[in-house]
């Protein structure tokens, strides 16, 4: 078979696979061509989820009819002119990829026109006929609309979902971009109604609340610097984390990327603080700011990935700023979980901003003030004792203070208070190690011996002196001194299981040995369903108000229940 050279509107075709994977990517394409432009409004109008019609508005700069006639060609782009330019961008769109990739697989025509220009230019194309130039009445900006998505690769439409999940997509887009771009307006419409309208706002706070709406008022604001990084942003309070991943935003210069070791940064704060459950997943809203020579963007067609010169060190910037924001978020309150409301778009009328109150008038990228609360949110501090009213069903404490009545699970409390316990020993002694009497032998499969030779120097920093005897068998002469009483093999079994699932991020000394504190803290805990005396349950009502992460267990889970009394006076109409 001879080698031939494709038609050009064949390869557009064909690399248009790479751009244009769905109705959304077409709109977060366009949407970015927008705010290059400099365009302060953004209007999407979308018919069938995206399939027969996108239309973008936008009240931007506009092209010269010179521009508008090239910009439907393949590498056809304002924002590069030599290689060195693609490690310097703070632009969304630079490829010059996009419009080509749409037009080649739509019935596509664009309406532009400068200040300076007395009349607008249309552009039209339609598969693999030439490009139709001509006059056009036009407000400053441009609008550009796409019929027909795929009509000209028509296997491609068995690929798309159902019309509501391309929609779905399409919002989340939206999303995306309201989020990064605060002080520009976005409207969507679909089928011809609103459906979503995001006014733009002050500051990057006041768009968090338009978008989030109640979920907003569990955030925490999180801000910090490292070298030539800054972050800035938001995260939810210890307790409140969510069943989906749907709420984690991360922005790097204004741009939304997907990177799961850095959301894993921002978990593996919670884990080294409050604790979290295996099935929630932290929500949080992040913008980081760096030098765009340390970040290279141009990894991914759609733009999805970045590489950054130095990961490690925007992993612990991210790590290490929600793990103060969360230190500081009040671990004293009493714990009144609300369940997050998801609320899906509705009209635009019901998508205005809310009233806001900032603590802070010069709010923006500085976010030293919590200001989210609710009037009826319980108050941080307990400002009397603890008295005790009783045990239920061998499994829960009853007390009441000043404010309300608490309801606390007796294993999840004790459990807190003896990891905070051995937590404090172990960062105080760090390596305190006792020698055993008589070194133990354990007997391993080979990808478990192979584990423990990867990781040996992390296990030696844990206080353990470890050998390999045998091909499968391990020696362990040293241990460290809380763990001398253990089940040493069940211990080792802990650390293999941590380092082949769940080790992605950093500081693997500190996240093995709380994994074994957190076992230590359990096994050694009163357990649920334990009949307990009124002096032992008062103890650890003593205990309860010094504790440092009052509201959860080790594991993340809630550890009391707080129901104030005016709320209870409500029950039954008082």
């Amino acid at each position: 078979m001879s080698i031939q050279i494709l038609p050009q509107k064949v390869a557009d075709q064909i690399a248009a696979g790479e751009v244009v994977e769905r109705p959304a990517s077409v709109v977060k394409e366009l949407v970015e061509n927008s705010l290059d432009a400099r365009a302060e409004s953004v209007d999407v109008y979308i018919g069938d989820g995206g399939k027969t019609l996108i239309e973008v508005r936008d009240d931007g700069l506009g092209m010269s009819r010179e521009d508008a006639e090239k910009c439907v060609l393949r590498h056809a782009t304002s924002k590069i002119k030599t290689i060195d330019d693609l490690f310097s961008i703070r632009s969304f769109g630079f490829r010059g990829e996009a419009l080509a990739a749409i037009s080649a697989v739509s019935k596509f025509e664009l309406i532009t026109q400068t200040e300076s220009d007395e009349t607008g230019t249309s552009v039209k194309c339609s598969g693999e006929d030439e490009p139709k130039i001509s006059d056009a009445s036009s407000n400053i900006g441009t609008l550009i609309r796409v019929q027909d998505l795929f009509y000209t690769t028509p296997a491609r439409l068995a690929y798309l979902k159902t019309e509501e999940t391309e929609y779905r997509a399409i919002v989340k887009e939206i999303t995306n971009f309201a989020l990064s771009k605060h002080d520009v307006s976005f409207k969507l419409f679909k089928d011809g109604k609103p459906t979503l309208d995001y006014p733009a706002t002050q500051s990057e706070q006041a768009r968090v609340e338009q978008v989030l709406k109640s979920l907003s008022t569990d955030l925490l604001p999180v801000s910090g610097k490292l070298a030539q990084n800054e972050l800035t942003g938001f995260v939810c309070r210890p307790g409140m984390c969510a069943k989906s991943k749907n709420h984690q935003y991360l922005f790097v210069n204004g741009r939304r990327i997907e990177d799961f070791k850095l959301n894993y940064a921002v978990r593996e704060a919670f884990l080294q603080s409050a604790g979290i459950e295996k099935h929630l997943h932290p929500v949080f809203v992040l913008f980081l700011e760096t030098d765009p020579l340390l970040v290279d963007v141009n990894v991914h067609p759609r733009k999805l990935e970045v590489k950054f010169s130095e990961p490690r060190e925007i992993f612990s910037l991210i790590k290490n700023s929600v793990t103060t924001a969360l230190q500081k978020s009040g671990t004293n309150q009493a714990f009144a979980p609300r369940t997050p409301q998801f609320s899906k778009p509705t009209s635009a009328s019901s998508m205005s901003a809310p009233k806001l109150n900032f603590s802070d008038q010069n709010a923006g990228r500085n976010f030293n003030v919590p200001s989210f609360t609710k009037e009826t949110e319980v108050k941080p501090e307990i400002n009397s004792p603890l008295t005790l009213i009783g045990q239920v069903e061998n499994k829960y404490i009853v007390a009441q203070s000043g404010e309300g009545v608490f309801f606390f699970d007796q294993h999840a409390l004790h459990e807190r208070q003896r990891f905070e316990t051995f937590w404090d020993e172990y960062k105080k002694k760090k390596t305190q190690v006792q020698k055993l009497l008589t070194p133990q032998i354990f007997t391993f499969t080979e990808d478990e011996i192979s584990l423990l030779h990867e990781n040996r120097d992390e296990i030696v920093k844990l206080g353990f002196a470890i050998s390999f005897p045998a091909d499968n068998e391990v020696g362990v002469s040293e241990v460290p001194a809380m763990f001398s009483e253990k089940d040493l093999e069940q211990v080792l079994q802990d650390i293999m299981k941590y380092l082949g699932e769940d080790q992605v991020g950093e500081h693997v000394q500190d996240l093995l040995m709380r994994k074994l504190l957190e076992y230590k803290a359990c096994r050694g805990s009163v357990m649920f369903g334990d009949p307990m005396k009124p002096v032992e349950m008062q103890k650890l009502l003593n205990d309860f108000e010094t504790t440092q992460w009052r509201n959860l267990c080790p594991h993340g889970r809630p550890n009391h229940w707080f129901i104030p009394f005016g709320e209870l006076d409500g029950k039954f109409h008082r």
